[in-house]
């Protein structure tokens, strides 16, 4: 006699988290004209700090993952380095039946580095994502508290806190207002030599500026393949995310699963211990409980189990098979719902695609580029959402 195999009637209620990003403080030195957190004086205590530590380590939230990252963020995270520090001596503790290895890493505008500074990231032994917009011109965007200007802060200790620094790489976000990228890059390279990853601001007003944005892009991608031909590894990070991404689907033209770790391997804590399905949720409504609630309630599995194949499919566009529909929570701010894609991350993408495309065709059957191409450490949910500018 044959028995029925059973059936499952609702998506498997697991989905372990690997990154959790937590907000120590939404205050910061500078005034980023483009940034989403509204610096509010909040920070967050040893208590909650120490519990979330707790909630992550919890079977139930971390699953069986022995490789844990902490991702801090802010603000600026190390105006609160004394709470850094409490939190890397916590997790770093050996605890009975408990097997977590923490990977600790922040975003920094690099206006800190102090001796307080140096021993956590060097105890954490931690990634950096150095946010640094280029050279002085570029910087006009990034004041201080009191309008005077930040760059001679970045130039003095960039270098510095690459160093200390397991990995690093230079975040450069750019608007309409500064897109000169080959320069900003190049003013970066000046400062270290670091990986750089370019990241557009999805929501600021790209209409008009096509065009510019093509020819940024085209520029960028003449010295990329002229360092490229000189046997040089051009540190475009993203772009080469981006060239390994497009080499593994142009056969088969299949897109990512996800369109974003928001809410499945990512989450993000608040400063009052609010559990955020990422860091980008920090203003809207949405919460997953709290972390003194030790589990997840069930509005996590509307995130958990967002799949591409809910997110419109543009069938001939050229991005594609790199493309899953961007960032979940600049889509919805724009008013374009958890399914919905944000217009400008279209543009932004397509245009960035291009000068992927070209390099591909030149590169991806030179002797050099397997060798680039797995030359640079893994940044995992960092890495993804550097890609999509968050």
């Amino acid at each position: 006699m044959l028995l029925p195999l059973s059936v499952r009637q609702e998506p498997q209620k697991y989905a372990p988290v690997r990154t959790l990003m937590l907000y120590l403080t939404e205050e910061c030195n500078l005034r980023c004209t483009y940034c989403f957190v509204k610096k509010q004086p909040k920070f967050m205590s040893r208590e909650t700090a120490l519990k979330t530590m707790d909630y992550v380590m919890q079977r139930s939230i971390s699953g069986g993952e022995y490789s844990v990252s902490v991702a801090f963020f802010g603000g600026e995270p190390f105006l609160a380095v004394e709470r850094m520090q409490e939190v890397v001596d916590y997790g770093q503790q050996s605890r009975t039946n408990v097997y977590k290895n923490f990977e600790f890493s922040a975003t920094t505008n690099c206006t800190l580095a102090n001796a307080a500074v140096e021993k956590v990231i060097r105890q954490g032994e931690m990634t950096l994502l150095l946010s640094v917009d280029g050279g002085e011109q570029a910087s006009r965007w990034r004041p201080r508290v009191s309008g005077r200007e930040s760059y001679s802060l970045v130039r003095k200790n960039l270098s510095r806190l690459a160093s200390w620094a397991q990995h690093s790489t230079a975040r450069v976000t750019f608007t309409p207002e500064n897109l000169q990228l080959l320069k900003s890059v190049r003013e970066v390279l000046e400062l270290a030599p670091i990986g750089v990853a370019l990241c557009p601001v999805v929501e600021a007003d790209w209409s008009g500026h096509e065009q510019a944005l093509d020819e940024a892009y085209e520029e960028l991608g003449d010295w990329f393949l002229a360092e490229f031909r000189a046997g040089r590894r051009p540190p475009l990070e993203v772009a080469w995310d981006l060239l390994r991404d497009y080499g593994r689907r142009i056969h088969c033209q299949r897109r990512p699963d996800r369109p974003c770790p928001v809410g499945d391997g990512l989450l993000a804590v608040d400063t009052q211990g609010n559990v955020m399905p990422c860091h980008r949720f920090l203003h809207r409504p949405e919460r997953l409980g709290r972390v003194e609630d030790g589990r997840l309630p069930a509005e996590r599995w509307r995130y958990a189990h967002l799949q591409t194949l809910e997110i419109p499919d543009c069938e001939n566009c050229l991005a594609r098979t790199v493309c899953a529909g961007g960032c979940r929570a600049v889509a919805l701010d724009g008013g374009y719902g958890l399914e919905g894609i944000h217009p400008h991350h279209c543009l932004l993408l397509r245009a960035q695609m291009r000068m992927v495309q070209r390099i591909y065709q030149e590169v991806h059957s030179h002797e050099n580029y397997g060798r680039f191409l797995s030359s640079r450490p893994s940044l995992g949910v960092l890495g993804e959402l550097l890609k999509l500018g968050s």
